[in-house]
């Protein structure tokens, strides 16, 4: 049960990071409609990251690419807490969490980093917001599947 908490409580503070935003991200653009975040496909699933730039960079460009990079890394790791949250709710009978967890990290962290970003926007701040997305064939049955590799 600790560690069920533990689990719980990492992916929950995870989560938070991934979420903070700083003013003007995190808007829609006027009459689009976009998915932004969970399963769009059976084979697509996105997530959102922000960035801020790297301290003392003055050159808007650099600040905008560092902010760009850092939501990035942000969005990987929630994608991989995610699909670890979920292949751990797929097999709840699991006697070691800690376990399974890395190992699902472990299998799916090679391919989040093979995704891409499919929506940026930056505030006045240069801080940066990304859509980022995963696809893979079968990627929602290999991710809910209980069998840990």
């Amino acid at each position: 049960m600790k560690k069920l908490f533990v689990m719980t409580l990492l992916l929950t503070i995870g989560l938070a990071f991934t979420s903070c935003a700083g003013g003007g991200l995190g808007g829609t653009i006027k009459g689009e409609s976009f998915k932004s975040e969970g399963w769009v496909d059976d084979n697509t699933f996105r997530v959102i990251g922000t960035g801020a730039p790297k301290d003392g960079l003055t050159n808007k460009v650099q600040r905008k690419g560092t902010a760009k990079e850092a939501a990035i890394i942000v969005a990987q790791k929630a994608m991989v807490e995610k699909f670890v949250g979920a292949r751990i709710d797929a097999a709840a009978g699991m006697a070691d969490y800690k376990s399974t967890g890395i190992a699902v990290a472990k299998e799916f962290s090679g391919t989040i980093k093979g995704g891409s970003v499919v929506k940026e926007t930056y505030d006045e701040e240069e801080n940066c917001e990304v859509v980022y997305e995963l696809k893979a064939k079968g990627l929602k049955k290999k991710v809910e599947a209980t069998d840990i590799k």
